[in-house]
């Protein structure tokens, strides 16, 4: 299909003469000069040769063609508002998103694909307890959130599970007792130091909750709100942790922490994604959930 010959700039000037009744008008309104605004016309009638005003005591009146022109004229011109208002949207895009602290590095790379899909977005990632990010949502802080499940959520609240559960592995000091080993069992681990996330934590409660079930006593070492310190001091021989793999790839690869198998059974970890039952979704948001259900599928 050919590009259109009609100059959009005249027509929208044209929009602007015959709405405004008046040459003045119509150039205050384009902030342009009266002269420039007879000649946008003019040029307009003679590249079509149709005459599309009439001009009688500085007032102006549209011809048949010209009432007819100006219908189409008005949808070109609402058109370009909404164009204008679209992009200054994307520029202004921002997403805030709350993440449980064990689950940053789990986000991280959809974060990045994101920034490389919209680089004009502008995130705002805020990590900390399960219990405080949620809160924060429901005061309106966060667009979205990441947390482990489950989690007692509101009514005000809506939470959509991500269908592949997250299977979390049980690290230690690459010299600590239990480096020799090739496997252990759940049972081995009674009495044994666990760093653990700070009170407030849905995973702290997961990890204790699945001990307690098992009639198996661990020794709380640490309660720690950060995933590097929570690292440094398991590769210190502090204590054993159970970690996203992705958290500790680095550090295993290096050589500087060890995952040990166990034998009876793995901890699972679900995550849900939780927003605002009431509020719309933004552009920038459906974005991130598209690329989340893009990151899932390429992991099943």
């Amino acid at each position: 299909m050919p590009a259109p010959v009609i100059n959009v700039s005249q027509l929208l000037t044209f929009y602007f003469v015959g709405k405004e009744g008046n040459v003045t008008a119509a150039a205050e309104k384009l902030c342009i000069t009266q002269p420039a605004v007879t000649k946008q016309i003019r040029a307009l009638e003679d590249t079509f040769r149709v005459k599309l005003i009439h001009v009688k005591r500085r007032k102006i009146y549209l011809t048949t063609d010209g009432q007819r022109l100006f219908n189409y004229a008005e949808e070109i011109y609402h058109a370009s508002v909404n164009a204008e208002s679209f992009l200054r949207s994307r520029r202004n895009a921002s997403l805030r998103v709350g993440v449980s602290s064990s689950l940053t590095a789990y986000l991280t790379p959809i974060l990045e694909s994101l920034k490389e899909s919209e680089p004009f977005l502008f995130l705002n990632v805020k990590e900390g307890a399960s219990v405080e990010i949620i809160q924060e949502l429901l005061e309106f802080q966060h667009d979205v959130c990441l947390v482990p499940s489950p989690y007692k959520i509101t009514d005000e609240l809506g939470a959509i599970r991500i269908p592949k559960a997250e299977k979390m592995v049980l690290v230690t000091s690459p010299v600590g007792p239990f480096a020799a080993k090739e496997s252990i069992s759940w049972k081995d681990l009674q009495g044994c130091p666990f760093i653990l996330h700070r009170e407030g934590s849905i995973l702290r409660q997961l990890i204790l909750d699945h001990f307690k079930e098992r009639n198996i006593d661990v020794r709380v070492a640490a309660n720690i709100d950060s995933i590097p310190l929570m690292k440094s001091l398991v590769e210190k021989g502090k204590g054993l942790a159970l970690m996203l793999p992705s958290a500790v790839k680095e550090e295993v690869n290096a050589g500087r922490l060890k995952v040990l198998p166990v034998s009876d059974g793995g901890f699972w970890l679900n995550i849900d994604v939780v927003m605002q039952k009431e509020m719309s979704s933004s552009p920038a948001c459906r974005a991130f959930l598209r690329l989340l259900e893009s990151h899932i599928e390429q992991e099943i």
